[in-house]
């Protein structure tokens, strides 16, 4: 028995199942997380190590190469980068894949630990963390105050911070901003020489006095005893007061009678303003995993508590929202959620239309809410979210879901006006239908179940979304095959023929009337073609081939992208001045840049960060706008605004104005890597594609990572010489480096809060090249000996950073796509020609696209590979459905034809061919198919019955005719909302709608003309096919 059967005969079994499923299915809906994309891992781990005062070429020597050459044997390792700032090592390595990421996590810490003993006893301990887009931070938040830098931090770290520590879901609040307090033992290089001390001995000795030691445990009978000496500082005089050396026998040395011990603050990393005004941020990362929506609810929560508890304080402190993570999601979700269910309204309208009665479009606008439940139920099932791709992928669905439906009442909505009674009609249509049903549904999960598969990074993005596609069509598939039947046998019987009166006659009763009207002479019109195409079947393939291939044409001058830009209201703006430039400067010319930003009405409110990864030269600016409504330019065209009044007056300082990246790592659209092991031959050939690509107008916003000038003091020290005077080169060096950046070898403790204590010469002595006859280092018996005898110094430009790629220095080109330009694959190939062809590279210098430009060359290799496997499962599954070699083909002539409108539409609208648009293409395979499919399967039917082949064509177009236009334009229904763009979240996926729309009504006009021609000639096909087969597999 199959399912039309059962469901007809027991109605009460079907109606529990699907009761059960939509229970099941808003249960489900209830437990989906919801997040802007779905869980990717990424398999980057990626180590930070600070090391204080050293530059981008001791990073990398004395850092970044130790660690490269430990992680280099590591397993699955596909690539290991490094990135060398003053004071910063940033070493990344990528895997493969298939690489478990925990297990490489661990794998990179225990390499890590084992090159320890050959890094610089005085880094920070290298932090190791895994490259995960879920520890964003959620939210962003201000806190300003008529305070210090160090009272507004410790007011951060002390009240604020605690408080959101408190939310549940929260995994860590940062503090960006401020200085945190330390005590400073400032001093004078006269009264070191005077009593013969060195900074590096002032710290072993101050280091072993402020300590508490453990003396041991004793038992005495059934008690324990613990003995410890106390040492730790509890005050600023008993630092001063510490003994480190005596004069003589008798007179003690102590450190306040070589400097002065004070209440100071750490050296200026950053300086952070809001709106203009000095200002700490605390930073709010969830969990891996939590629900950003319900973190970022507790956060709101908890930051209205915590205004009203700073509300209390002296100094009335504020805290101000910068940035909530939240926002993004919510109108991405809201976006696609809208589109959905404006979709679902306008697809019931279409099938209402067609159909003409409210009974058929109830029991076919049933497989909407059926479907969608039904695969909520298999997505939580599966570990999915609600993000984005999922939301996609319904979207998409809600054309297709009542598909199957409309085929299946339509057949049984025939049989009853040929007077059948309505269990018969039910019975008899379902089954006429089933095969043609089926196929349909498999030709749509054969293209998007490929999808669900494709490898790298940009599979695991589909997977969710081919999935969720999948799912929601099998149950359409069920909910067409039992409930369309079932309600029809029962509860849609005869025809209802509404009485000729009343306002219902007269309006929609009117329009329906015309709408049937026009429908008929669309068949009988239609009828007259298809016999037209009879008689000239040879000229309507000639025309369609023509047609196909100008539309290749067409699509080159489409413009080429990965993804279109996104216009969420926000942005971000850099300022990089010379190398060298100090943090206050930087500073001084940042708040100005803010200023004129702030003046704009269109601005809602800004946040600066002046300095970043130890770069004092470097500003950002993050940009958020007032909510669209209230301003008459997108975010797109305000940048282009914004981008040229910071031109003018900031031009030394190459500002640039730039999307957000959503994923993480600061990632540009276009990114190119110059390598080699030359640095200048790099330098020479990356400043030759700088310039080509600033005269590019495909690109804006080009930067290059390398920035030479850097001022830098180099001390050559003359082995010989030292040897002589009894002077270790790196006593020299670790002297050097306690005097300038100073060295903290013990703590101070107050109110339960640890403080560093540093030493270090007094500021107008650290300048090694302006007191270099005064610079004293100890020698091996504690002697000091003047630097300049052993020692010379010169003073030079050096880089201010350096990039490396598998132990290869690189260099990094970057820009931003020109909003309507030649898009991504022209810019990539205009690169590519000038690197090969117009200077031709040396041997040893290569380049390669990374970043977005790199996922683009991924994403049409995954797209090709999923339109081939999309063929060949069509294929495979029309062979095994109709038991023909041959059958397939004609039906499948129509998958060239379904991108022929979508270039059209993507070229008349200006839109690109991107991620989105892909999508839409794929999706047209499935939609083009299903259309021949019904043609194709109802004219097979009849050529059994004993009807010549052309007839059976004719009447398979009559009776064919109003499911194909209801389908087509009930998925064209479906996409309008996504095609228009309700919103700046929708604005991105528009070209999606724009490819879809345009191809299914070129796809649906030329399958109604080229199926039958080539149907004409499926007679001779076959002949020739059998005859070929047949001298293949002769036996001679």
């Amino acid at each position: 028995m199959n399912l039309a059967a059962l469901s007809i005969k027991r109605p009460v079994f079907i109606t529990a199942v699907v009761v059960t499923m939509l229970l099941a299915g808003v249960m489900s809906f209830k437990k989906l997380g919801v997040d802007l994309f779905p869980n990717i891992t990424f398999p980057v781990i990626t180590v930070y190590t600070s090391y204080a005062g050293a530059g981008p070429k001791e990073i990398e020597t004395l850092v970044s190469k130790v660690l490269e050459e430990q992680i280099a044997s590591t397993p699955g390792l596909k690539a290991v980068r490094s990135f060398n700032r003053e004071g910063l090592s940033i070493v990344s390595a990528e895997f493969t894949l298939e690489t478990d990421v925990k297990y490489a996590e661990q794998q990179i810490r225990d390499k890590v630990s084992a090159a320890r003993h050959n890094l610089p006893s005085d880094i920070s301990e290298p932090l190791v963390r895994r490259l995960d887009p879920s520890e964003q931070p959620v939210s962003i938040i201000s806190l300003q105050a008529h305070l210090s830098p160090t009272e507004l931090f410790d007011l951060a770290d002390r009240i604020v911070r605690p408080s959101f520590e408190q939310i549940p879901q929260v995994a860590l609040v940062e503090i960006v901003g401020g200085r945190k307090r330390e005590i400073e033992v400032v001093l004078d290089r006269a009264k070191l020489k005077q009593h013969e001390l060195s900074v590096t001995v002032l710290a072993q000795r101050l280091k072993a006095a402020g300590m508490n030691i453990p003396a041991g445990k004793v038992t005495e009978g059934a008690h324990d005893s613990m003995f410890r000496t106390l040492g730790e500082f509890s005050s600023l005089d008993e630092i001063g007061a510490t003994v480190v050396n005596f004069m003589g026998n008798e007179v003690p040395i102590r450190i306040r009678d070589l400097g002065l011990v004070k209440d100071g603050m750490k050296d200026e990393q950053n300086r952070t303003f809001y709106n203009g005004t000095p200002a700490v941020f605390i930073l709010v990362h969830r969990q891996s995993g939590a629900n950003t929506l319900e973190v970022v609810k507790g956060v709101m929560k908890k930051l209205d508590e915590t205004k009203v508890k700073l509300a209390a304080l002296p100094t009335k402190p504020e805290l101000n929202l910068i940035r909530d993570g939240s926002k993004m999601i919510k109108e991405n979700v809201d976006d696609v959620q809208e589109s959905i269910i404006l979709g679902i309204i306008l697809t019931v309208v279409v099938v209402f239309f067609f159909l003409g009665s409210a009974r058929s479009t109830l029991i076919t606008s049933l497989a909407l809410p059926n479907s969608l439940l039904g695969a909520f139920v298999l997505m939580q099932i599966c570990g999915f979210t609600i993000n984005v791709m999922t939301l996609l992928a319904l979207s998409l669905a809600v054309g297709l879901l009542v598909d199957d439906a409309i085929v299946v009442r339509e057949n049984i909505f025939r049989h009853i006006e040929l007077g059948e009674k309505p269990i018969v009609a039910a019975l008899k249509g379902t089954q006429e239908v089933t095969l043609a049903v089926l196929a349909t549904t498999l030709a749509v999960i054969a293209v998007f179940g490929p999808i669900a598969f494709l490898q790298g990074i940009i599979g695991q993005f589909f997977k969710e979304f081919g999935l969720t596609i999948c799912f929601a069509m099998l149950i359409s598939l069920f909910d067409a095959l039992t409930v369309a039947p079932m309600l029809s046998a029962y509860f849609a019987g005869a025809i209802h023929v509404s009485p000729k009166k009343g306002i219902y006659y007269y309006s929609i009763g009117g329009v329906l009337r015309a709408f049937n009207w026009v429908q008929d002479r669309l068949e009988d019109a239609y009828v007259q073609v298809l016999r037209g195409v009879n008689r000239v079947p040879w000229l309507v393939l000639l025309v369609a081939i023509a047609l196909f291939a100008g539309s290749l044409v067409l699509a080159k001058h489409v413009p080429k992208t990965f993804l279109p830009a996104q216009d969420f209201g926000e942005f971000l703006v850099t300022l990089d001045l010379p190398p060298g430039t100090s943090l206050s400067a930087m500073s001084d010319k940042a708040l100005e840049a803010d200023a004129i930003i702030r003046s704009f009405k269109e601005v809602d409110h800004t946040s600066l960060t002046v300095g970043k990864d130890g770069e004092d030269d470097f500003a950002e600016f993050f940009v958020q706008l007032v909510p669209r409504k209230q301003r008459d330019v997108d975010t797109s065209q305000f940048k282009d605004k914004l981008r040229l009044v910071l031109r003018k007056d900031f031009a030394e300082a190459k500002p640039i104005v730039k999307d957000i990246d959503l994923i993480g790592g600061n990632l540009r659209p276009f990114m190119v890597n110059v390598l080699g092991q030359n640095f200048e031959e790099i330098e020479k050939y990356s400043r030759l594609l700088f310039e080509k690509l600033q005269a590019n107008p495909a690109l804006k916003d080009v930067d290059m990572s390398y920035s030479p000038g850097k001022p830098e003091v180099q001390i050559t020290i003359d082995p010989k010489k030292a040897e002589r005077l009894g002077v270790m080169v790196n006593t020299i060096g670790l002297e050097l480096r306690s005097q300038v950046e100073g060295v903290t070898p013990a703590f101070y403790r107050q109110n339960g809060e640890e403080y560093d204590v540093r030493l270090r010469v007094q500021d107008n002595q650290r300048n090694l090249a302006d007191n270099w006859a005064g610079i004293f280092v100890p020698n091996m018996n504690f002697f000091n000996v003047r630097l300049s005898d052993v020692a010379s110094y010169k003073k030079i430009l050096g880089p201010s950073n350096i990039n490396r790629q598998n132990r290869t220095r690189y260099i990094q080109i970057t820009a931003d796509l020109t909003p309507g330009g030649a898009g991504m694959a022209q810019s990539m190939q205009d690169t590519s020609d000038f690197m090969t062809k117009d200077i031709k590279l040396p041997p040893d210098v290569k380049f390669m696209f990374v970043g977005q430009a790199e996922s683009y060359a991924e994403m049409i290799d995954n797209m090709v590979i999923a339109l081939c496997l999309a063929v060949v499962f069509i294929y495979l599954v029309l062979c095994s459905l109709y038991e023909s070699f041959v059958t397939p083909f004609t039906i499948m002539l129509v998958l060239p034809l379904a991108m022929c409108g979508a270039f059209a539409a993507l070229y008349i609208t200006h839109k690109s061919l991107d991620l989105f648009s892909m999508i839409g293409c794929i999706l047209l395979l499935g939609v083009a198919i299903k259309n021949s499919i019904l043609l194709v399967d109802y004219a097979n039917q009849k050529v059994i019955e004993g009807m010549p082949r052309n007839e059976a064509m004719i009447l398979a177009g009559r009776t064919r005719l109003r499911p194909i236009l209801m389908t087509t334009f009930a998925l064209i229904a479906g996409m309008l909302p996504i095609a228009v763009g309700l919103n700046e979240a929708s604005a991105q996926r528009t070209s999606m709608g724009i490819a879809i729309i345009g191809g299914l009504l070129s796809s649906t006009a030329l399958t109604l003309l080229v199926i039958p021609a080539a149907y004409a000639y499926i007679d001779g096909f076959r002949s020739v096919s059998l005859r070929i087969m047949k001298r293949i597999f002769s036996v001679h």
